[in-house]
């Protein structure tokens, strides 16, 4: 069976021209056999920001139809050091620049610029601007000035969903 799929403009990179690509069932199911990307359009679509894609999946128990409706999952890549922090953490500048305020550590707020490259669920991944371990502050934001002594603390996923 061959699926063809449209993905944003600068959503798939190169080296994934032997992604496996994962497919999700109207029920919601992982389909048990992976396909292979095979095919990927060198042209973009301008209206849309798109490329078409082909990939080829195992069907030996005839358990994929003709138009039948799956989700595909390719996967990017994976970028060991990368670092992910909740969208609510970044605010922008007038000028558009993303920003995050961070505990530094002589425990005071600090404005930092960064690069929020790709949104991933919930969280950007930051290209620059941070480092593995730096504080970024996600809760009472509009409490927190630059040049402010604070007291770190972490959140868990529960407090920060009630804040």
């Amino acid at each position: 069976m061959r699926l063809k799929q449209s993905v944003e403009q600068g959503n798939l990179h190169k080296e994934n021209a032997t992604s496996n690509v994962e497919l999700v069932m109207e029920n919601g199911q992982t389909y048990p056999l992976k396909g292979t990307l095979q095919f990927s359009d060198v042209t973009v679509d301008e209206s849309t920001g798109s490329i078409t894609l082909r990939a080829v999946f195992p069907n030996p128990q005839h358990t994929l139809l003709p138009g039948m409706f799956v989700r595909a999952r390719i996967d990017e890549g994976v970028q060991p050091d990368a670092i992910l922090i909740p969208q609510q953490g970044v605010s922008r500048t007038p000028r558009g620049d993303a920003t995050v305020l961070i505990v530094n550590n002589k425990s005071q707020v600090e404005a930092r610029p960064v690069v929020a490259s790709q949104a991933i669920g919930d969280k950007w991944l930051i290209s620059e601007g941070l480092k593995s371990g730096d504080q970024v502050i996600v809760s009472g934001l509009q409490k927190a000035r630059p040049g402010e002594q604070v007291k770190a603390t972490t959140d868990t996923p529960a407090d920060t969903a009630s804040k």
